[in-house]
């Protein structure tokens, strides 16, 4: 799915990703379309626990494949020569250290604290990410055929995009007025999505002038219901093993 999606960057954009795609022949096949990267690296390749036993914080470096490396590529069509490659630590407060591989190797241009602050800017993309997992529960169909499945991801699409329509017309106000709180607060989301899936159909049922006062209604749930902006929170990473996890890919959706 990554490697079919290439063909929609090219030179000027940037691609951030995390430790799933930190492998040379990603980097490679990234480099093939022009666009710079900043990927969290695997720290289990050989070529990464060197870096780290140097005990350097921000290198330029040949990256040599391996020979599984190289099979790896010749059995994806992709170049396996060796290339330059940035490679940044950055030990973070809870402990954990992540490396970065970047293609911006102008150290001077690109500075250190520069690159910190780069990998983060994905952060709000995996949020996103994040409400279609766990709050839309996507994976979770109604349905095992494929007409079924396609109206379950569709009516969530929508059900994401009205409640960001009707939740924007607040954020700010919501923002403003918790100024003299310990922290900002913002809408909560997963409570907005709750009230929305729960009258969203009183929409399209009643009146066009009960319409204003059911959207008011809406606005005023969720200046009721917010959440703290809390900076710099950090979780300990799971590492249990891949397929540990529970998966979600059940064909059972629970009921709002």
């Amino acid at each position: 799915m990554f490697e079919s999606h290439l063909k929609y960057i090219s030179k000027g954009d940037l691609l951030t990703g995390d430790a799933n795609y930190g492998y040379f022949r990603i980097l490679k096949a990234v480099k093939k379309t022009k666009a710079e990267f900043c990927i969290r690296m695997s720290q289990s390749t050989n070529f990464i626990q060197r870096f780290l036993a140097s005990g350097r914080k921000d290198v330029v470096t040949e990256w040599e494949p391996s020979a599984i490396t190289i099979k790896n590529c010749k059995e994806h069509g992709v170049d396996f020569t060796p290339f330059r490659v940035r490679l940044v630590r950055i030990d973070l407060s809870n402990g954990e250290t992540e490396v970065l591989a970047l293609s911006l190797l102008d150290q001077d241009k690109y500075g250190y604290d520069c690159i910190k602050g780069l990998y983060d800017k994905r952060w709000g993309v995996e949020e996103e990410i994040k409400k279609f997992m766990q709050r839309l529960m996507i994976e979770f169909f109604s349905s095992k055929k494929e007409n079924g499945v396609l109206q379950d991801f569709y009516a969530n699409i929508f059900m994401l995009n009205l409640v960001s329509f009707l939740t924007e017309p607040v954020v700010e106000q919501v923002y403003t007025s918790s100024r003299h709180c310990k922290y900002r607060r913002q809408v909560n989301w997963t409570a907005a999505l709750g009230d929305v899936r729960q009258r969203v159909v009183l929409l399209f049922l009643r009146s066009i002038d009960k319409i204003d006062s059911i959207i008011k209604s809406f606005w005023e749930s969720f200046k009721i219901n917010t959440e703290a902006i809390k900076p710099g929170r950090k979780f300990p990473r799971d590492k249990r093993k891949k397929g540990a996890r529970q998966k979600a890919f059940m064909p059972y959706k629970p009921a709002w």
